[in-house]
């Protein structure tokens, strides 16, 4: 079967997106990747037997210029501009796609395709558009709620939201992360609720070895709390910076990621004069990850409540840390906590303000048992929250579409 993929994501491809391709790949399918419509440049290559293609939107819309060329508009002429202006507003508020959705559907057109599966909300438009003229089936992943994200303004959010709860009941099968984010989507969209597969990472062996502790000169008595992924805002991770001040001796902060936010973040280190207690390790590719993790002695994930996607999030770090047998930390969030209550691998802590954190940190640090209670739980927790069972439960989802 010819698998189309697509996706957003132009910085690094979401692990859960690579696990579930190569699944696919090894069960004999030919999975092609469309990875990023707003990269730097156009590239084409293999990994791990997909094909992966990225792609540089130029900002324009073909069928404006085929309009213009018709009516022999000149590109930088006033008409051309004040025409333009107009398209696009026309096509953000009332056309089917808008300029950017128009762009990935004319890029899916390139590729022969038995059956689509797209991931998030700036796919699902566009797959639906090939969907219906090639009459192929669609699997849409919805990694989170979209709409409610709490950069986007509040009409945005509501647009999304209208044109999501429309969109959806045309997809053959809808996905998402978790039970929590799957009712809301029933209930707020009126469709059966989706399948659910986690963002669970491939049961890997834990490794020995030190890499971190080798990397920023550790001693093994040094204790390492470790928060790994993307570093924006809106994370709490200022938080746990400012908190480090107050760290007992021999607990180290250690940050492995990269992102928009990182850069404040560093200058307010040198601020607080904590580069000797706040280690950066920088990004690393999602397959070099799991020796970083290994080397940790306690996971944090500081999300808060700040929209209903960190609300109910379950995030890729909470699954990697259950495959390391990493216990974890992190504020009582719906999702988070009935992992730590099945399992006894996490603690639920206020994580609100520095002082907190450091509380929470050093209190749990100092408790040599209890700390071996959590890692325990997360060797339990490695058994059940691996790829080995999720991806058991997309096969079963593409059996329905091949026999």
């Amino acid at each position: 079967m010819n698998i189309l993929m697509a996706t957003a994501d132009h910085l690094m491809i979401d692990r859960r997106i690579l696990q579930e391709a190569r699944t696919l790949v090894g069960q004999g399918h030919q999975v092609i990747l469309l990875a990023g419509f707003e990269c730097q440049r156009r590239e084409s290559y293999v990994h791990d037997g997909i094909r992966i293609e990225r792609f540089a939107f130029d900002w324009q819309d073909s069928r404006f210029s085929r309009i213009a060329r018709r009516v022999h508009w000149l590109p930088g002429s006033g008409i051309y501009r004040q025409a333009w202006r107009v398209f696009r507003a026309w096509a953000n508020r009332y056309a089917a796609l808008d300029s950017f959705e128009y762009f990935i559907f004319e890029r899916m057109m390139e590729y022969q395709v038995d059956l689509l599966h797209v991931h998030d909300f700036p796919m699902l438009a566009p797959a639906i558009k090939l969907a219906t003229a090639r009459q192929v089936p669609l699997i849409y992943d919805a990694h989170e709620l979209y709409y409610a994200q709490v950069q986007l303004p509040k009409a945005v959010q509501a647009r999304y939201k209208k044109k999501e709860a429309a969109l959806i009941k045309k997809a053959d099968v809808a996905i998402t992360v978790n039970p929590y984010i799957a009712r809301l989507m029933a209930d707020r969209y009126c469709v059966p609720a989706p399948e659910v597969i986690m963002n669970a990472a491939a049961r890997v062996p834990v490794l020995p070895g030190s890499p971190l502790r080798e990397r920023f000169g550790l001693s093994a008595d040094a204790r390492i709390l470790l928060y790994q992924g993307w570093i924006c805002e809106h994370r709490g991770i200022e938080k746990i910076v400012q908190a480090a001040a107050r760290f007992d001796h021999q607990i180290y902060f250690v940050i492995v990621g990269y992102g928009a936010f990182e850069d404040a973040l560093k200058h307010q280190v040198a601020e607080l004069n904590l580069s000797h207690r706040v280690l950066f390790f920088g990004g690393v590719a999602s397959d070099q990850l799991h020796a970083l993790t290994c080397d940790a002695d306690l996971g944090i994930i500081p999300y808060h409540g700040v929209d209903e996607n960190n609300y109910f999030c379950s995030p890729n770090k909470l699954f990697e840390f259950a495959i390391a047998e990493l216990p974890f930390i992190s504020n009582d969030l719906p999702f988070l906590r009935d992992i730590a209550n099945q399992y006894g691998n996490g603690v639920m802590a206020d994580l609100g303000s520095p002082e907190a954190i450091a509380d929470s940190v050093n209190q749990l640090f100092a408790d040599e048992a209890h700390l071996a209670f959590l890692k325990r739980g997360a060797a339990v927790a490695r058994e059940d929250l691996n790829w080995d069972v999720e991806g058991q439960k997309l096969l079963a989802i593409y059996q329905r579409f091949t026999g």
